[in-house]
């Protein structure tokens, strides 16, 4: 009962509700292309039907405006496939009676140009619906074709013919829903190997910051010798405490931490200098601002930073080669700012497939609390500000 209340809908959705627009490729000139295809297959359609009827000498005006009047489903398919189709159906069942005469000579009830109109619209229609939309489109096709069809082989030929540009329309469909998940699987991935890397490099800095605590809760028996009983009990369950904290730390370092991965010291913003110095061994115009107390920075704070310096000045070199990058940091009461700005560059060579670095600042900045400038300057550049709010990083 649901499947068939299932397929009830999908019919009447077909017939009259449903609509949906067309996959247009994103480069200008593919673009450009498909709608130059769209109106020429259109217009050459009108003008065979319309040539077609006129050449009879009789009865040709309701025949020549049939004719050119397969160009509005080529032009409609422009905007929504499916109401196209069902304009199709529409000149499908009204051209037989007018091309009455000419029929026995062709061998169809239909003019050529109506066919071509006909492969063009099932096409874009295959490539913008669902497959039981599909199976609608062609059960109604070829039943709007049936009565003018008089042996039950060319009914099998007419649906054959109505099936083909459906199967490589949605065939094409079905190949662009599999790039688009791929990519948004990619992304996804590329999300969480990127909180995966966040969390190794933090979770050496909490560590740190645990021992620390344990080791002064530990001492301060010893380095305080009048504390009452008390407060030593107290100390105590910190040091325990904290000791937790560290063996939970370590197991959780053993499932983030990949066998290969480093084990140095983390950077912070004081070695961004070594960055801009790479970069300057490299040939590259590369300059350094800085103003502010750079020690006093949350290391979590300073890892993040560096990282997305980092990203920033690699993307730079990659993407504009040659060209001058200004690096400012500055760190004021309440905030901390990062701004790299690269001007336009030599063009490019072939870089691979375009990587996730400003989806890693993403990730970065959100889990400070912070703020993700990025875009072209008008000088042909490009600019990445960052603004991570101390108050709420340290939070």
């Amino acid at each position: 009962m649901a499947d068939q209340l299932r397929w009830r809908d999908v019919l009447r959705w077909t017939v009259y509700a449903g609509t949906a627009r067309p996959h247009w490729p994103r480069p200008a000139g593919l673009l450009v292309l498909r709608v130059a295809a769209v109106l020429g297959i259109g217009s050459w359609a009108g003008f065979i039907a319309a040539v077609t009827a006129i050449t009879q000498g009789r009865g040709a005006l309701i025949p020549s405006v049939l004719g050119i009047a397969t160009l509005v489903p080529a032009v409609i398919a422009l905007w929504s496939p499916l109401w196209a189709w069902r304009a199709l159906v529409v000149l499908i069942l009204a051209t037989p009676p007018a091309y009455e005469n000419w029929a026995p000579s062709w061998g169809w009830s239909w003019s050529p140009g109506l066919a071509l109109a006909a492969v063009l619209v099932l096409y874009l229609v295959g490539e913008t619906h669902d497959q039981p939309v599909l199976a609608c489109v062609a059960l109604l096709s070829v039943g709007a074709m049936a009565p003018y069809v008089h042996d039950w082989r060319d009914l099998v030929l007419l649906a054959a013919l109505t099936s083909v540009p459906l199967f490589f329309g949605n065939l094409v469909r079905q190949r662009r829903l599999a790039g688009q998940q791929r990519v948004a699987e990619e992304t996804r991935l590329a999300v969480l190997e990127e909180r995966t890397r966040i969390a190794r490099e933090l979770h050496d800095i909490v560590a740190h910051h645990m021992s620390v605590l344990a080791l002064r809760t530990d001492s301060a028996r010893y380095r305080f010798p009048g504390l009452t009983d008390d407060l030593k009990t107290e100390f105590a369950a910190l040091t325990d405490t904290a000791r937790e904290g560290m063996t939970e730390l370590r197991r959780l370092l053993g499932v983030l931490r990949m066998d290969a991965a480093p084990t140095s010291p983390q950077p912070d913003l004081t070695r961004v200098t070594e960055l801009v110095d790479r970069v300057r061994a490299l040939g590259t115009d590369c300059a350094l601002d800085r103003h502010g107390d750079f020690d006093a920075l949350p290391a979590g704070v300073g890892l993040s930073l560096y990282r997305i310096v980092q990203e920033a000045l690699s993307n730079a070199a990659r993407h504009a080669p040659g060209a001058a990058i200004r690096v400012e940091l500055r760190v004021e009461a309440d905030a901390v700012h990062a701004t790299v700005r690269n001007g336009p560059g030599e063009p490019a060579g072939p870089i691979g497939p375009p990587g996730h670095g400003l989806l890693g600042m993403r990730e970065r900045v959100a889990m400070l609390s912070g703020k993700l400038e990025t875009g072209a300057t008008p000088d042909g550049g490009f600019r990445v500000a960052v603004t991570i709010p101390l108050e709420g990083a340290v939070s």
